[in-house]
């Protein structure tokens, strides 16, 4: 689990739930330890999007925006898709 805590400027964030991995054409690669982590190809702002990459427009999402002094628990294995819209500073406190 993670706290993303917005110190300083904001974030739009976009969150997917694990059931939509097949849609982000994501990988999750698993360490020796119950630690995972996984990457995507998907440019998810990108449009159109790619024709290899058409079916995450499909894949459900919910966003916000971060602003200073907002706190954001996410779950493990929750995607998630962030991008500074301003200069900004944050704080990550993984449990």
């Amino acid at each position: 689990d993670n706290l993303l805590c917005q110190v300083a400027g904001y974030k739009y964030i976009r969150l997917y739930g694990l059931s939509e991995t097949p849609k982000l054409h994501a990988t999750t690669l698993r360490s020796k330890n119950t630690n995972s982590f996984g990457t995507s190809p998907v440019r998810v702002e990108a449009d159109p999007l790619p024709a290899a990459h058409a079916s995450a427009a499909d894949a459900a999402y919910v966003e916000t925006i971060l602003a200073p002094g907002d706190m954001l628990f996410i779950p493990k294995s929750v995607w998630h898709y962030v991008r500074s819209l301003t200069t900004s500073v944050s704080v990550n406190y993984w449990f």
